[in-house]
């Protein structure tokens, strides 16, 4: 397993409050790293920014997305970490209402070698009911022999959305990767997303052998978060912790902040 000096993968402070989980429903920006299918759902435009410390490092993000577009809607995302750089692209269309298919790409940077590895991410989405949602994730495709040394693996997940109550949503992730050696080829993002009051949510979610970004591994653990929505912004913070770590050395809780401009 490589070291967690060339992570440079992203999930925002919500992502990380849910766990990880949340592929079925992103919220804005989030779509293009977890499902760019979902970005055509949400036809409005967003500026966010993120920030995640933890023991090992930093990774600061900029992502903007443009929804409103009727054809085409796009994103474009920048990663960086002291040494390393990412860039996510995601582009989506929908049909008849409940239909999403997408297409990302990712390009990571190894500083100061300017080694670069590219791979894709093809998705669908699937607005079935009021109450339910369905994604099926494809990350990953290429993973050939640059790809998995950086810990790229071809990775399948079926996700849902299921909404319980009016400001209550469940969400959960299986996942399986039919090349990954370093331990368990399956596991699961879990997550629950609660309203109180009128603007702010309380975000819970668990995650076994799930990927964890910040650390270039996988393992186990738990998310908590909270959110504010205001008219044109929304402010996130989160904690998540991990428990084990496929990679010896790597516990250990990272804390997440990010802010959202859309209109």
């Amino acid at each position: 397993m490589i070291s967690s000096v060339n992570a440079v993968e992203f999930q925002s402070s919500r992502t990380l409050g849910l766990g990880g989980a949340g592929r079925a429903a992103p919220w804005l920006t989030d779509s293009i790293y977890l499902n760019p299918s979902y970005g055509s759902f949400t036809p409005i435009y967003t500026l966010s920014g993120s920030f995640t410390g933890f023991e090992q490092g930093r990774n600061y993000n900029v992502s903007v997305q443009d929804s409103r577009t009727e054809s085409l809607q796009a994103g474009l995302g920048f990663t960086k970490r002291e040494q390393n750089a990412a860039v996510n692209i995601g582009a989506s269309s929908a049909f008849q209402k409940k239909w999403g298919i997408g297409l990302g790409s990712k390009i990571l940077l190894e500083q100061p070698s300017n080694r670069m590895t590219t791979d894709f991410t093809a998705s669908g989405s699937l607005i079935a009911t009021q109450w339910l949602n369905a994604a099926l994730i494809v990350d990953n495709l290429v993973s050939g022999e640059a790809q998995r040394a950086r810990n790229l693996h071809r990775t399948i997940y079926a996700a849902t959305r299921m909404v319980a109550a009016r400001k209550i949503q469940f969400y959960f992730d299986p996942f399986f990767s039919p090349d990954y050696p370093g331990g368990n080829k399956g596991g699961y993002s879990a997550g629950a997303e609660i309203g109180m009051l009128e603007d702010f949510f309380l975000r819970l979610g668990r995650f076994v052998d799930s990927e964890i970004p910040h650390f270039n591994t996988r393992g186990s653990g738990y998310g908590f978060g909270l959110g504010w929505v205001g008219p044109k912004i929304s402010l996130e913070a989160a904690i998540h912790r991990t428990v084990s770590a496929h990679s010896s050395g790597l516990n250990g809780t990272a804390q997440s902040g990010s802010v959202q401009i859309f209109f």
